[in-house]
């Protein structure tokens, strides 16, 4: 296999590549792009994004990445077409999405409030969002069955969202998070970042 390159910008969305490359344990040559950026330049659409190059292979969007990590160098972080927990992989890996974004939509009504945050429509998302995955995790650890590439996609949309909202009102959220910020690929990554 081809030695993968990330190039990563600390505190972006790529974090989530580093942390998932991390727990996979493959040889990658990193790149860090630029100094930590505040939680407003990470959520605020950037020019120079985020890559995974992969031999021939360039990718620039996380999800995409995540899928083609676990589908390439780690089957059991991923549940292949067909299998039990495929329709909940796909749902939670972009689920992840949709949560940082509503994060980024909140932080920037924080930055510039014509109304007050806590009663915006964006804060109506976050929040909505926020209460699907809490329920969710009520009965389970992790997203599915057990660990996977998921929960490295959508474990740092939660993190995000505690940064612009907290997560006092989501005890289930808090521990989730807390599991996953205690994985050592997790640490590692957090310190590559730095």
């Amino acid at each position: 296999m081809t030695v993968l390159h990330l190039r990563h910008i600390p505190r972006s969305r790529s974090m989530r590549i580093l942390w998932l490359l991390e727990e996979i344990g493959c040889d990658y040559k990193l790149e860090v792009v630029e100094k930590e950026l505040s939680l407003d330049e990470a959520l605020a659409p950037i020019r120079r994004v985020p890559a995974l190059q992969d031999g021939d292979a360039k990718m620039h969007e996380t999800g995409a990445m995540t899928e083609w990590l676990c589908e390439t160098r780690a089957p059991d972080l991923w549940r292949a077409p067909g299998s039990k927990g495929r329709v909940g992989w796909l749902d939670w890996l972009h689920f992840g999405e949709t949560l940082v974004n509503h994060a980024a939509a909140v932080n920037r009504r924080i930055l510039q409030p014509a109304t007050p945050p806590e009663t915006s429509r964006e804060m109506q998302r976050l929040q909505h969002d926020l209460e699907i995955l809490h329920d969710w995790m009520k009965e389970s650890e992790w997203l599915l069955s057990s660990f996977s590439g998921a929960d490295c996609h959508l474990g740092y949309s939660v993190w995000i969202a505690s940064q612009v909202n907290g997560l006092d009102s989501h005890p289930g959220l808090q521990a989730y998070l807390a599991r996953c910020s205690a994985r050592p690929a997790f640490k590692r990554a957090e310190d590559l970042s730095h």
